[in-house]
């Protein structure tokens, strides 16, 4: 994980304002940053979006962060917040134009296939937790919920990757939320 290697004296220039320090902090961070919105979000331009998006607050409040002990979690915040606004916008557009996911036999065992098939919270619960190694308590601070919210989303989301993941293959269904279990 390339965010939890950047070096503390990176971060202190660059909280202290070295704009040279900010741009190489920046520059070590970009592909957590698309690989974490895109995980959430599911396309490529959107990722990109939410991935500049990220880097631009990042760029306008890395003073305002306390310590670079903080930054992994702040930094995993910021990136997921902005990929779930993104993927609320792209879905509020895009809510006539609904794609159905139907599994076939090469994507039964399609990881990316069956992390489009959660809804965009348990997505976010999951990428956070497996990608970033995350703990609830930290997940839960960078969604604004309880940890054991948290944990109560990976288990949804587990029963709901479990039969797309697994022989046989279910039948095809819709996106898979809280109230569809």
């Amino acid at each position: 994980m390339t965010t939890a290697l950047v070096p503390t004296e990176l971060l202190d220039e660059a909280r202290s304002g070295s704009v040279g320090a900010l741009e190489r902090l920046l520059e070590s961070i970009w592909p957590d940053a698309y690989r974490i919105a895109y995980s959430i979000v599911r396309d490529r331009a959107a990722a990109e979006d939410a991935a500049q998006e990220s880097c631009a607050t990042i760029y306008r409040s890395i003073a305002t962060l306390r310590t670079a002990g903080a930054f992994r979690v702040w930094f995993y915040h910021i990136v997921a917040r902005e990929a779930l606004r993104q993927t609320r916008s792209s879905a509020s557009q895009t809510a006539s134009a609904a794609e159905q996911v139907t599994p076939d036999r090469e994507s039964r065992l399609d990881v990316s296939r069956a992390l489009k098939s959660l809804s965009p919270d348990l997505r976010a619960a999951v990428v956070l937790h497996y990608y970033a190694e995350l703990t609830s308590k930290e997940i839960g601070g960078i969604l604004g919920v309880a940890a054991a919210t948290v944990r109560f989303r990976l288990m949804l989301a587990r029963r709901c990757l479990k039969p797309l993941l697994s022989e046989p293959l279910p039948p095809a269904s819709s996106q898979c939320t809280k109230e569809s279990l």
